[in-house]
């Protein structure tokens, strides 16, 4: 449980609490639906335990936003089109629809905002409908929570969730001065936290960093605090992380403290998201869904930050959970609420947890459902520990088919590698949700030609959900680094216009940048965006697998309208196709097989790999040739 020792302040107070708080924790749109917020969900038990704080609520505003538009309008507007505005955060239309609510309606057709989204294809009319009705929800709010008797009113606020609480925070303070309001989550790390307390009065404090760590040293310094007045400078300036104002009214920033003890981190209360979940009618379509976490940080990004990655902030130190642990929170979730999908949080998974926590997983008698986060270069035996635990979804960071583009992200693997995935993936039943992304300094129109001319191989195998020019990210080496060759051309044009403040205070407070197109083309992107789609359009129902029988190997292939079947009958072409499981260039095969004192020379083995990777058999990539067809083991 998280302590003030952690931030170097005195564990037991000099004199008893003045008084006991009433905290509320609230997370306003645009959260996912169908899971707990982990913030406002590992929040609330660190400051239940504090014997300064009387009752802690947890507000999941963003489902009774959901009721609010689904009741307004009749059911018109429903989970799905709240899920297209979370889904197109960086397109800042989630910030713009709660702006009204912050800083007056103005109409939305024609306005600023809505003619720039729209111009770049951006369909807004669910949104108008939503922009219209948030000042009214943001209204009603406010007056709930000022009359609930709270003394402080906390908001977590990650992606496009910055205006909604915003306007939270302005309305609650204009109904209730009294009321300490505070801000913290993703979007209020470094120089984010500190350029929001400054423009927005209406906010007494933000927490930057691990709110776990900072949040309860504040609580204890309003504890001893009378109704109205601020602590002492001195001790408010001691909490790291934390922006207050001076008895000047001057905003100041304490230095932001360092990640947090995983063991200290709370076992999260999921019990307000499935209490409101459970009373909610906008969601009748959605599966809810337990949310944990085993770790924070990225190992992978201690030692070599992918270049367009922003997600870790300042927070990139890994630290995870035991297996036991984590095997005891799930089962304490699944228990108390009666759910057996499970969404872990983490960046990346522990790899330690292949050899521990997803072995006793396996053992246990749930049927979960469990997703993780991985690197895309696990092998097939490291795929089957996931599958038999019950992991039947992975977002393993594919990005790219092509090695050297993914060289220039700092991936740490290569196209094939990726490809090799896919086909496991597939084998043994985990489902790979990934984009491809393009547009890094340095790539090339061959980079992309030879990968559109073999996704028709692929069409058995998971597609991309979408194909993204790559965007620059606050935090990411692309940021922090222009000799990357990213230019910076400024905040997000769409933010500029939604924040009513100047572009220098924008560029502190956004986290998507515009930047000078890189890399390949729109032209080339086209190709490979229709490459996609095809390959989407034909997925459904394709099979190419391998069958073992006996000495021999059939290849079914049902990727087209008619299906072929053939036979490697010769312990040759049985013994080469199986060596390109793993991956190999054709050196490599002909040294498995004749290791194996099969007689093949180089040239009748590249003979071999090149007849089937014609045939779309193999993909071949960075010199390695990749066995397409799924069903096999690698032995």
């Amino acid at each position: 449980m998280p302590t003030t020792e952690f931030l170097g302040l005195p564990e037991a107070p000099e004199r008893g609490p003045v008084r006991t708080l009433r905290v509320a924790l609230v997370c306003m749109p645009w959260a996912a639906l169908d899971m707990p917020s982990m913030a406002i969900s590992t929040l609330a038990p660190a400051a239940s335990a504090l014997e300064e704080v009387d009752a802690v609520d947890t507000v999941y505003a963003n489902i009774r936003w959901a009721d609010h538009v689904h009741e307004r309008t009749g059911g018109a507007i429903g989970s799905a089109d709240y899920g297209r505005i979370v889904d197109g955060y960086y397109v800042a239309t989630g910030e713009w629809i709660f702006s009204p609510a912050l800083y007056g309606f103005e109409e939305p057709v024609g306005s600023a905002f809505h003619t720039s989204a729209t111009g770049s294809g951006a369909d807004l009319r669910a949104a108008v409908e939503m922009y219209r009705l948030s000042s009214g929800f943001v209204d009603a709010l406010a007056g709930e929570l000022a009359a609930g008797g709270y003394d402080l009113v906390g908001m977590t606020s990650t992606f496009d969730q910055n205006m909604p609480s915003l306007a939270l925070a302005r309305a609650l303070k204009e109904r209730a001065p009294r009321v300490v309001t505070v801000m913290g989550g993703a979007n209020c790390d470094d120089v984010q936290g500190e350029a929001l307390h400054r423009n927005f009065p209406f906010l007494d404090y933000v927490v930057r960093g691990e709110g776990e760590l900072v949040f309860p040293a504040l609580l204890r310094l309003l504890a001893r605090t009378e109704p109205g007045a601020a602590p002492a400078a001195a001790r408010l300036g001691a909490v790291p992380g934390l922006c207050w104002r001076d008895a000047g009214g001057r905003a100041r920033a304490n230095r932001q403290p360092a990640g947090l003890p995983i063991d200290a981190v709370p076992e999260a209360d999921l019990s307000g998201y499935f209490a409101t979940f459970r009373g909610a009618r906008a969601v009748a379509d959605v599966e809810p869904k337990i949310q944990l976490e085993g770790g924070r940080g990225c190992w992978w990004g201690e030692k070599h930050h992918c270049t367009f990655c922003g997600l870790n902030g300042s927070l990139m130190a890994f630290r995870a959970k035991s297996s036991d642990r984590v095997l005891a929170e799930i089962a304490n979730a699944v228990r108390d609420h009666q759910v057996l999908d499970v969404v872990f949080a983490d960046n990346i998974m522990d790899m330690g947890y292949l050899r521990d926590l997803l072995p006793k997983l396996a053992e246990q008698p749930w049927d979960l459902r469990l997703f993780f986060e991985i690197k895309s270069n696990l092998g097939m035996g490291q795929l089957k520990v996931l599958a038999d635990a019950g992991v039947t979804q992975v977002q393993p960071g594919i990005e790219s088919l092509s090695t050297h583009v993914l060289q220039l992200m700092r991936k740490g693997v290569t196209g094939w590698q990726n490809v090799r995935l896919l086909r496991d993936s597939r084998t043994v039943a985990v489902f790979p949700g990934w984009n491809f992304l393009y547009g890094f300094p340095g790539e090339t129109e061959a980079d992309y030609e030879q990968i559109i001319e073999q996704l028709p191989g692929l069409w058995h195998l998971t597609p991309p959900e979408g194909v993204y020019r790559a965007v620059l990210t606050r935090f990411s080496p692309f940021y922090n680094d222009p000799g990357l060759g990213l230019e910076n051309l400024g905040p997000s044009g769409l933010l500029q216009k939604v924040y009513r403040l100047p572009a220098e205070e924008v560029a502190d407070i956004g986290y998507v940048f515009e930047s000078r197109p890189a890399g390949i083309s729109e032209e080339v992107a086209d190709r490979l965006r229709a490459a996609v789609d095809t390959w989407r359009a034909h997925h459904r129902g394709r099979r190419l697998v391998a069958l073992p029988e006996g000495d021999t190997l059939r290849i079914v292939d049902e990727r087209t309208p008619t299906p072929v079947q053939e036979v490697l009958h010769t312990p040759l072409a049985v013994a080469v196709f199986r060596a390109t499981l793993k991956g190999r260039s054709a050196a490599g095969v002909t040294r498995e097989v004749t290791a194996q004192g099969l007689p093949g020379t180089e040239d009748r083995v590249t003979g071999l790999l090149e007849e089937w990777r014609e045939r779309r058999w193999l993909f071949h990539e960075d010199g390695r040739y990749v066995a397409l067809p799924t069903g096999l083991g690698h032995e």
